[in-house]
């Protein structure tokens, strides 16, 4: 499996983007959703924080057993 690699960070970023994306797509009905194109770049962005956070900093990883 991926050997290192924080499966926590990545499922917790994965999630974030999912809502993310949720929450910039939604509009009232027959509307359709004005954002600048920048709140589109936080998407990506924030994901990499949430994994850098979780690798680097946090080092608690949920899915490792041999961590526990």
């Amino acid at each position: 499996m991926l050997k290192g690699k924080n499966i926590t960070g990545r499922l917790i970023a994965v999630m974030y983007c999912l809502v993310m994306f949720e929450l910039l797509v939604r509009a009232p009905e027959g509307q359709v959703a004005h954002h600048p194109m920048w709140y589109y770049s936080m998407i990506p962005l924030g994901a990499v924080v949430i994994y850098t956070i979780f690798d680097k900093f946090i080092k608690f990883d949920f899915f490792k057993e041999d961590e526990r």
